[in-house]
This record gives structure tokens, sequence and C-alpha cells, in this order.
């Protein structure tokens, strides 16, 4: 607790103090960022943490992080420091520049659309990955991990292909806390840690009432239910692995949980399930332990749509 008449009147300091400006001792480096993980606003990460895996894939299982990896290409831009200058020809310092970051994506259409949902303004701060799948986090005065502050995040538009180049699509985003970009940061190296270029973004799943031959539409009396889970972005890829505590089914608005299930291979399941009456049935993906429609399998996260029929 600061008491008002200790602090009252009192400066931050004149600048120049306390700078230890030796060359001894190994450099922490941070390089070209390629990776960014976008964190919601007011997500913090206690300093006592043990930052495994684990632990940051429930954070994005939770949609606390967004993470937007390996960048095609990286273009920062430094805003000058603006100085006024007086009649006299002396300068003093008015504003303070601020850094921008473009990151450039190849990776086709799905994915493209996933990035437009990014733009905003103050709706998420930066955690900052390198080449060598370093991190560099924001920290609080409270010593907890956090992304830098950000103001306009913007998802530009997707940029065609040319003759002699490939079709791609770029974000940006401004830091706005110079303090933090100055001083109040942290990088972590990868070999202290894990490569940031481990961290991956969730899945997006498409599950429909099929087996391989084609449609099959749940009717009245079926015990069981053929479902295609395949990746929303190409339609093509099944998702194996998947088991009952991986479904969240209801029957009307009642929760069921199916008696079993049969992996039949490249994303196709058969469910057990009770007899079907005339009702409206739900099926989707489901981590009843972390109470997310985000399931991981295999290191891998997955949220698929919500799969409503109608049974007659």
């Amino acid at each position: 607790m600061a008491v008002i008449n200790t602090i009252a009147s009192k400066s931050a300091g004149c600048g120049g103090e306390s700078i230890n400006t030796g060359d001894l001792g190994c450099d922490v480096e941070f390089g070209l960022v390629i990776h960014a993980l976008g964190i919601k606003k007011g997500v913090k990460i206690p300093g006592t943490t043990d930052i495994t895996k684990s632990y940051i894939d429930g954070l994005v299982q939770k949609g606390d992080i967004i993470p937007l990896m390996d960048a095609f290409s990286s273009e920062p831009s430094i805003a000058d420091d603006t100085l006024e200058t007086s009649p006299l020809g002396v300068e003093a310092l008015t504003l303070k520049g601020l850094p921008k970051y473009m990151l450039t994506m190849k990776k086709g259409q799905y994915y493209y659309k996933e990035m437009a949902k990014l733009t905003g303004f103050g709706n998420i701060n930066w955690i900052l990955g390198d080449v060598n799948g370093n991190w560099k986090f924001a920290v609080t005065t409270d010593s907890e991990y956090t992304g830098f502050s950000a103001g306009q995040t913007l998802a530009a538009i997707t940029v065609p292909a040319t003759a002699t180049e490939t079709e791609k699509k770029s974000f940006t985003f401004q830091l706005v806390d110079r303090n933090q970009i100055d001083t109040s940061y942290a990088v972590v190296l990868a070999s202290n840690l894990f490569p940031i270029s481990d961290v991956s973004g969730i899945n997006g799943v498409d599950l429909s009432y099929a087996n391989s031959d084609g449609v099959v539409v749940p009717t009245s009396g079926d015990v069981t239910l053929k479902v295609k889970a395949f990746l929303a972005s190409d339609k093509t890829t099944g998702i194996e692995g998947l088991v009952v505590g991986n479904f969240k089914y209801l029957v009307g608005t009642t929760p069921e949980t199916p008696s079993g299930i049969s992996d039949d291979g490249d994303g196709f399941y058969t469910l057990t399930v009770s007899a079907l009456v005339s009702s409206t049935i739900t099926l989707n993906l489901w981590d009843a332990s972390a109470v997310e429609n985000v399931v991981i399998v295999s290191s891998e996260l997955y949220r698929s749509n919500s799969l409503v029929a109608v049974v007659a």
C-alpha cells in the first residue's frame, strides 16, 4: 500500500538511474515473429504455473487462446518516435512510436474464412513466437504472464493468386503499450519450455449421419446411429480415434449416453443408442470434464457442428 503523502508530487525519476549496460553473460535473443497466440483480454498465467503443452491446449480448448501459427511471411513495422523541436533547435519527445506486425498465411479457403473473424479493436492481446520457437510474453505488475496489449487487429482482404504468386491472406495487429514493449516483457526460450510452434489451433469437424456408402437417415426404431466425422477444411479427411466420451447426445432436450461405439475406420462411426422414437436428436463433440465443445484426441483439438435430425 502506498501512503498518499509519501508519493504526492514524487516524480518517476529523471531517467538514467540504475541502468546495467555490462556485457557479461549469455544473450537471450528473440527473432522474426512467425507465430502469434491471440489471448483473450484479462486472461493471465500465474508466474508459478507449470506451462506444459497440455496446459496451453486447455487454454485453447476454452477459447482463451487462438493460435495462428507458421506464417508464410512476416513484416514488422515500427512507427518512429515523434519529437518536437523548439525555436532554439532543441528536441523533446512528444509521442512514442508503436510496432505493428503483419503475418501472412498461405493455408487455404477454410482457414481464410476463420481468419476473417479476428478483426476488431482491443479484442485480443498477443503472445509472440519467433522462428526458433521462442516465446515473448507481456508481464504484469503482479508477475503474471499474458499477451501484449493490442489496439486494432485486422484480417486483410484475401490477396488473389497471380501468374507468379499464390493466394494468401494477412492479418495485422498493433501493440499499444510502450511500457510492455520496452521493459515489461519476458522471453522464454524454446529450450527451457517447448517450442511455441508445437501449439496448434482447433480443427473444425463436420458431423453427418452417414456411412461409407452414403447418407443414413436416423429412423424410429433404430438402435444405432451411423456418424461421419470429417475435417471441415477439406471434407475429405476422416477424424479417427473418437470414443463415446467425445460425444454429447440429446434426445429432445434430455442427455443420453450412447452405450457403445464402433470405429468403422476413415472417420466413420456407429453409436449404439436406445431405440429411436419420434423426436429431435442432437449430436456434437463434447468434453464433459472440461465442459467444452472442443475435444482433444491424440494432441489435436476438434470442434464440430451441432448435428440435428428429426426422427420420424
